[in-house]
């Protein structure tokens, strides 16, 4: 049995410019490596044109945001997975464990830049420094309320204690704030956080913040109900999937006066749905939570060692697999 290393597919923003020559030099040791320049979204064809021989294959959710079984089905030589991304809400992982297919993913990345970026949607809603801005460019009339409120002595309930909600959580300690935590799974304890259930949670918070994962084909784990349960004139921030989140259910609790405004990390509400309620009452930062210049280095230096780890399992294998018919 003749030996080959496996057949690599890359597909990142800026192709090979967005690996120093130290990373691409680990990848080729171990693979037949294919760089591919991808900054958007890729139709289900091209993706599949992309990746057709590929036997392991990198990318991010610029590529898509839904690999799915049809796209999984499509690429038969396909072994391996390593994705850009902490979520996989948006991977269908029941099918790649039918296929026996591996996933990678980056768990602690963007840990510390999603925590500090929590905050800062925190201060933006508390301090409506949103609108201040566009007061201060004309955009919004003079008379636009900037009076804000104070973070010091406020109760802040983190619905998802991991990685990023006990990074949130160290954040909160700083600026004074009691801590509320709840998880679906046993919590260990932190210093100065107490761990409650999710009606306690919602009941007592001045600002909920999401920092749990999203199940793939979940229904939203906010909505009506949970809204309508949260303390009066409580924020609601999401630096996480904004899927989390019925968003006509939130407008209506906005309108209705029963939260003062909601904070996601996405771009999801229309100009109708805006103009339902108050200026500022909703803030959207576009995807941004998980986008800094500490992340992007050690999210790339941590995707490339999971590239480079799957390589070389696969070429132990075919190597351990040739020794067997050998003999």
């Amino acid at each position: 049995m003749t030996f080959s290393y496996p057949n690599l597919v890359v597909m990142a923003a800026r192709g090979r410019n967005s690996f120093i020559p130290a990373q691409l030099l680990a990848l080729e040791s171990h693979a037949n490596l294919t760089v591919h320049t991808v900054p958007g979204r890729l139709t289900h064809e091209e993706m599949v044109g992309l990746c057709a021989s590929a036997e392991i294959i990198g990318f991010t959710r610029r590529a898509t945001i839904d690999f799915n079984a049809k796209l999984i089905d499509a690429l038969p030589n396909l072994r391996a997975v390593a994705v850009y991304a902490t979520g996989y809400d948006w991977i269908d992982t029941a099918k790649l464990e039918q296929r026996g297919i591996k996933l990678t993913l980056l768990p602690d990345y963007s840990t510390q830049t999603v925590a500090e970026h929590s905050f800062g949607m925190m201060l933006s809603m508390s301090r409506r420094l949103h609108l201040s801005e566009r007061v201060a460019r004309g955009d919004l009339p003079v008379g636009v309320s900037l009076r804000g409120f104070e973070l010091h002595g406020k109760t802040l309930g983190i619905i998802g204690f991991g990685r990023i909600g006990k990074a949130a959580a160290h954040l909160a300690r700083a600026f004074g704030m009691k801590i509320l935590a709840h998880d679906h799974t046993p919590m260990s304890s932190e210093n100065g956080v107490v761990l409650v259930d999710l009606p306690r949670l919602l009941a007592a918070s001045d600002i909920v913040l999401l920092t749990c994962s999203l199940k793939r084909g979940t229904p939203p784990l906010i909505g009506n109900t949970t809204l309508s349960a949260m303390k009066p004139g409580a924020l609601l921030v999401n630096p996480s999937r904004s899927a989390l989140v019925d968003n006509d259910a939130v407008v209506q609790a906005i309108a209705n006066g029963c939260i003062r405004g909601y904070a996601v990390d996405d771009t999801v509400f229309g100009a109708a749905q805006l103009a339902q309620i108050e200026h500022g009452r909703i803030l959207q930062s576009a995807h941004t939570a998980w986008y800094s210049d500490e992340a992007i280095a050690r999210g790339t230096q941590a995707w490339v060692d999971n590239l480079a780890d799957l390589a070389q399992e696969y070429c132990v294998h075919r190597k351990s697999m040739g020794k067997v018919m050998s003999t």
